[in-house]
């Protein structure tokens, strides 16, 4: 029985930091087993709760008096609360419901033009991150209002507005470019978690010109976000920030005990790291901004445009969290242990 307990009250002081454990673990656990058999029996329900709790507390607990370590660990729990929420927003759209692939998409677009040649297929993130894929074909059709409803309906798409509209393009340069006749339809539709937007436009006349007959279509297909997707965005940006916080607490206590040089070595790669992914933090939270604004029910992906150098956020990425591994590489470095000072709980 003794054996058992004391098995458990291990596994409960876990929570606590392992240098903490070296130090007083011995010391716990013999006190809670003189408490067991003193008549409070095993680890109950509030102390399992308080031990992890106050383990919890301890692994938070930065050292005193240095200030440079509350400002480290406010900055990596900023920056890596960005990574944590861009991570919880791609975890909540692998959620959403797939679209079709480039070739039922290029088979649904050759059914609505009537146009048999393959299509251009582009695919791009929504401000919300959400995937979009948009079909675009240009060529020779006629004009078929029925064409475009019974290609959707036989896909399985339910049509949710439909419109057509009588016009004319203009044909030619600027200076000397003439009307031309033109009938356009306008159409969206949904299909389970999917939504689809599309139009067209045909030239009905100048067929003096030859200009009967040249089509343009474009329709693109997005999923409706997950309702999980904010959740999961904030739940993210918490888990990364308090990830952030406990590396630094966990690095500052081991450098406590280290030499000058090595502290100075690992603060200045730590500094160096946080400065470098400042870039893509600052980004993944415009992005998060974006995901917290959008629209309900996603009504039209439309794009936001990010930093122009997207290889420079990669590049400030893969070296920040470089220069932190070897920071946090350099703090795991074995040393003889100084005597930690006893901290009583208050509790």
């Amino acid at each position: 029985m003794t054996a058992r307990l004391e098995r458990r009250y291990r596994r409960l002081l876990r929570a606590y930091p392992k240098a903490y454990r070296d130090h007083r673990g011995s010391e716990m656990v013999t006190t809670l087993l003189d408490l067991a058999e003193a008549g409070d029996g095993g680890p109950g329900f509030r102390l399992s709760v308080h031990l992890i709790l106050a383990g919890l507390r301890q692994r938070f607990r930065l050292p005193a008096r240095r200030p440079l370590a509350w400002l480290g660990a406010l900055l990596a729990a900023v920056a890596l609360g960005a990574f944590g929420a861009a991570g919880g927003t791609w975890l909540g759209w692998q959620t959403a419901a797939s679209i079709p692939s480039h070739v039922s998409l290029r088979a649904l677009n050759a059914a609505i033009t009537g146009m048999p040649a393959p299509a251009a297929v582009y695919t791009d993130l929504s401000a919300m991150k959400g995937p979009g894929t948009l079909v675009r074909a240009d060529g020779s059709s006629d004009y078929s209002a029925e064409r475009v409803r019974s290609a959707l309906t036989s896909a399985g798409w339910r049509i949710t507005s439909f419109r057509e509209e009588d016009g004319a393009i203009v044909v030619g340069d600027l200076r000397d470019g003439q009307d031309a006749p033109a009938k356009s339809v306008y159409y969206t539709a949904t299909k389970g978690g999917l939504k689809l937007q599309g139009d067209g436009t045909v030239i009905v006349g100048g067929a003096d010109r030859g200009l009967t007959g040249q089509a343009s279509y474009g329709t693109e297909v997005w999923p409706r976000e997950p309702a999980v997707v904010r959740p999961l965005t904030i739940a993210g940006l918490v888990v990364g920030a308090l990830a952030g916080w406990l590396l630094a607490a966990s690095a500052a206590a081991r450098l406590s005990r280290s030499g000058r040089l090595r502290r100075w070595l690992a603060a200045g790669l730590s500094a160096a790291g946080l400065a470098a992914i400042a870039v893509p933090a600052y980004q993944h939270y415009r992005d998060t901004y974006q995901v917290m604004v959008y629209a309900q029910g996603s009504p039209y992906p439309y794009i936001v445009d990010g930093p122009r150098d997207a290889g420079l956020t990669l590049i400030c990425t893969v070296i920040g969290l470089l220069a932190i591994a070897a920071a946090v590489a350099l703090t795991r470095t074995r040393r003889a242990p100084a005597p930690l000072v006893a901290v009583a709980d208050s509790d």
